[in-house]
């Protein structure tokens, strides 16, 4: 009986210790096969995309007006510089800002030209000479909040216009092109 007990108190251990064992190695298998299957749906996403990116540049290049970006032909008015004098809606409009007077103080205004007599701010972006200045970015986008609800009131002529300056504005056109892949923008957001 004697060495019956001894056999018990090692078996129980060994038992306790081989169901730890088991039920680790379990979670962590299951922890495995979540990272596979999160990874496989990260790769068919990575693959549906590109599947569309595909998809959008045959459509594109196979449309009656493809789109193509221009080259940049960076127009300027004393230190502000855009990069080209046409774009079409939601192209990105880079503005280069090079050393400015430190007295120099400021707004960009971006302003839509409705008519001769009528138009419309977009965006207003202030600068200050004495302060660093970067350059920046903006796209023209639909926006409820500011009452611009279709892409005809972004299409037309532009001025970015600098205000507190005598720097003269810089006039600029954005045309009713679809860049592929952006149709689902085009649709009215009021």
């Amino acid at each position: 009986m004697y060495d019956s007990m001894n056999n018990l108190k090692i078996v129980i251990p060994v038992f306790v210790i081989i169901t730890i064992v088991i039920v680790i190695f379990n979670l962590t298998q299951s922890e495995i096969d979540k990272k596979q299957t999160t990874e496989l749906e990260n790769l068919s996403e990575i693959q549906n995309r590109l599947d569309k990116i595909k998809k959008d540049k045959l459509d594109n290049d196979s449309s009656d007006n493809p789109y193509t970006p221009r080259e940049r032909e960076w127009i300027q008015s004393g230190p502000f510089k855009i990069d080209r004098s046409e774009y079409v809606v939601w192209e990105k409009i880079f503005i280069n800002v090079e050393e400015i007077d430190k007295f120099t103080k400021g707004q960009m205004v971006f302003y839509k030209v409705v008519n001769n007599t009528h138009g419309y701010t977009y965006k207003t972006i202030s600068f200050d000479g004495s302060k660093p200045q970067q350059n920046l970015y903006l796209s023209l986008d639909l926006s409820k909040l500011r009452g611009i609800c279709t892409v005809d009131m972004l299409a037309g002529d532009w001025e970015l216009i600098f205000e507190g300056t005598n720097f003269e504005s810089l006039k600029f056109k954005v045309i009713d092109q679809i860049i592929p892949g952006m149709e689902r923008r085009y649709e009215p957001v009021c």
